[in-house]
């Protein structure tokens, strides 16, 4: 009989990847918000010339997220991560090099197709198959570390420009990719194939190895629908947040105020969540936090009425957020069953992750064409059609 996974705080392999996702996180996927205006300035690119090599660079993570699911079903983890975090490094060696829109739009998709091997849904596809029903606790801390990435991209690199610029920042941010994520995912994978190969029966690992046509799976499209359309409406919001606010009257103090406790709201969703454990179900607090989002929606259009509504909407929107992170790949396995996960959720985060690479164009879009009350209102609509969907489901895959 197999024992129990250590607790998170003595477990080797789940605190290399905590530390490895913060870092991660902070230097191939929050760099980008933190230098753009840097970009900006230096090259003459309009907005929207720069914010499309974000777009481009989640479009190609959600086209690999499958892919490179099936390489860790297959046991790849301890190789495809690793060279996921080297590929990264080079990506910001290569960025510190441009000088042409043409370049910096290459490098962004390279490191797009890296964030598909480093990120959140790699991880938790390592975890899943090592520990299966007992991941959601390694999965909560793993989120609960790599919450504060943000805290670390934005001081450091406005620290650094002041004294090297931005590609001095770049530097610093791929020195810690070297010395910190390279050799701690390989430990975390390494350690965590390891459980995974010990776990499963050879039944179970040929099941996991066999590629499936995942789009068939009964349940798959109402959950991947449901959380693709809660994404595109957090996503719009939060990538027009200010201007949004700006536009119905929020002081500005106040808008700096609500957008910097949406992270601190995070954080605090994935404790409460951490302390509550096994006993609440993933898939009710799913639905719970698809309408606790709509709420957020709610607040932030009457706020300009009552402007401190603004921090209720920022409460809501962070906890929201926070728990949606955790859940998807708990709810994808209580769904669509544990053989060939990391397929099953590298697809269901495929759309997503293309919701997330539409929604600041299309919110633009509708905000010139019928103003931020349209935009509030399909960012209220999206995660209720969300929730919808998810209520077909039940857990074991039945629609």
């Amino acid at each position: 009989m197999l024992s129990a996974p250590p607790g998170v705080w003595r477990d080797p392999a789940i605190l290399s990847f905590m530390v490895a996702e913060t870092v991660i996180w902070a230097a191939i996927f929050y760099s980008f918000p933190a230098l753009v205006l840097q970009w900006q300035a230096e090259f003459g690119w309009s907005a929207t010339q720069a914010m499309g090599a974000f777009s481009v660079a989640l479009a190609v993570q959600g086209v690999a997220a499958p892919w490179v699911g099936r390489l860790i079903d297959r046991g790849g983890a301890p190789l495809g991560m690793p060279l996921g975090a080297m590929g990264g490094l080079i990506g910001l060696v290569a960025l510190t090099q441009i000088t042409t829109l043409w370049q910096f739009y290459a490098v962004w998709t390279w490191l797009g197709l890296m964030m598909g091997f480093t990120l959140y849904d790699a991880a938790f596809s390592v975890v899943t198959r090592a520990r299966g029903p007992s991941a959601r606790a390694g999965i909560t801390a793993i989120t609960l570390a790599a919450g504060f990435a943000s805290t670390l991209a934005y001081p450091l690199t406005a620290a650094m420009i002041g004294v090297g610029g931005w590609r001095g920042a770049v530097w610093v941010l791929a020195a810690l990719v070297l010395a910190l994520v390279l050799p701690l995912l390989w430990i975390g994978a390494k350690r965590l194939e390891g459980e995974a190969r010990t776990r499963m029966s050879e039944q179970t690992q040929k099941a996991a190895a066999a590629r499936q046509r995942i789009t068939g799976k009964p349940g798959f499209w109402p959950l991947a629908g449901g959380f693709a359309l809660t994404a595109l409406g957090s996503a719009i919001l939060l990538a027009h947040l200010l201007p949004l606010m700006a536009a119905l009257g929020v002081p500005p103090a106040l808008a700096i105020l609500a957008a910097s406790t949406i992270g601190p709201a995070q954080v605090a969703a994935r404790v409460l969540l951490m302390l509550a454990g096994a006993r609440v179900s993933a898939w009710q607090v799913s639905l719970g936090s698809f309408i606790l989002l709509s709420f957020a929606a709610v607040t932030i259009g009457a706020a300009a009425a009552l402007p401190m509504l603004a921090l209720v909407f920022a409460l809501a929107q962070g906890m929201g957020n926070g728990v949606i992170s955790i859940l998807r790949p708990v709810v994808t396995r209580e769904v669509m069953g544990e053989a060939g996960f990391g397929e099953s959720a590298g697809a269901v985060a495929r759309l997503s992750l293309f919701a997330f690479a539409i929604a600041p164009g299309l919110g633009a879009v509708l905000a010139d064409i019928a103003g931020y009350g349209a935009v509030i209102g399909l960012c209220v609509i999206a995660p209720l059609l969300g929730a919808a969907l998810l209520r077909r489901l039940t857990p074991g895959g039945e629609a």
